[in-house]
């Protein structure tokens, strides 16, 4: 999606981070140099990185991401949950190298859809980027309710969460509250207000109801909300292991689609069947 055909250009940068302090709150929360941080984030067949330990979580060593899924069975929701608190700070690492391509989008889209007063949903939000970025450009005046949604215990998550209250510092962000609504196995998040923005963002491939999280989700949102969201597809043979790529995800998305349309009016990006894995806005009816 040309991103640039849609959204507003960004305020000024005063009082903001640059790209080039991208490793800031990684390094001091690991106790990696920059160096260190990017060799651990970057994605390379078969690798094997030494993941270093936190306060919260710890070390991560000699195995593959697909070895990680395969310590269990990962039959039960209990098993693809704690998946995700297995990797330990692997996702930590993979995402933040995985979002330096993608900062103008987040500068662009964030600075377009915030607003006073709004709530703003970033759901499977691993380190909550598109959270940092708002938290990094906003007027520090303006209120706003941040909810971050992921898997209970998950270092990604806990991390994440420790970025935006170090922004909240560091800029005076006294009106901001960031809450965290975890994701936990046979139980659907459920909010303190309605949501007027929801980002979900390569994500849905690995949740194992997009339907009944769509549902979930559209019960709990204000009137002319929007959507953010890709589904990415992903095409495993029957007989390949499909790992955190969930076939039943798969299986309902022609059914989360269909709920999408009916309920949604398509802002931006290309219809699904044009382009399976592009990103889309969407405002919600009425």
């Amino acid at each position: 999606m040309a991103y640039g055909d849609y959204y507003a250009k960004i305020a000024d940068n005063n009082n903001r981070p640059q790209e080039d302090q991208w490793h800031k709150y990684i390094c001091e929360y690991y106790d990696v140099t920059p160096e260190q941080a990017l060799k651990l984030g970057t994605r390379a067949s078969g690798r094997k990185p030494d993941l270093p330990g936190s306060k919260t979580c710890d070390p991560v060593n000699d195995m593959t991401y697909e070895d990680i899924w395969a310590l269990e069975s990962r039959k039960s929701l209990e098993s693809i949950y704690k998946f995700y608190v297995d990797q330990g700070a692997w996702s930590s690492f993979r995402q933040t190298v995985r979002h330096l391509e993608l900062s103008e989008m987040r500068k662009n889209l964030m600075m377009h859809i915030a607003a006073n007063d709004m709530h703003f949903v970033e759901y499977g939000c691993g380190i909550a980027p598109f959270s940092t970025t708002l938290l990094q450009n906003i007027n520090p005046s303006w209120k706003i309710d941040v909810s971050l949604t992921d898997v209970l215990d998950c270092e990604h998550y806990t991390y994440g969460q420790w970025v935006l209250n170090k922004i909240k510092e560091e800029r005076g962000l006294d009106e901001i509250e960031v809450h965290a609504v975890p994701a936990v196995p046979n139980a659907l998040p459920k909010y303190h207000k309605p949501i007027d923005a929801l980002m979900i963002f390569e994500v849905l491939e690995h949740i194992p109801s997009p339907v009944a999280t769509l549902e979930n989700i559209i019960d709990q949102m204000s009137p002319r909300a929007l959507i953010i969201e890709n589904f990415i597809k992903h095409d495993h043979d029957d007989e390949e292991e499909s790992g955190c790529d969930l076939r039943s995800a798969a299986s309902e998305r022609g059914k989360y689609y269909e709920i999408l349309n009916n309920n949604f009016t398509l802002l931006a990006g290309p219809p699904e069947y044009q382009d399976h894995g592009a990103t889309r806005i969407w405002i919600r009816k009425g």
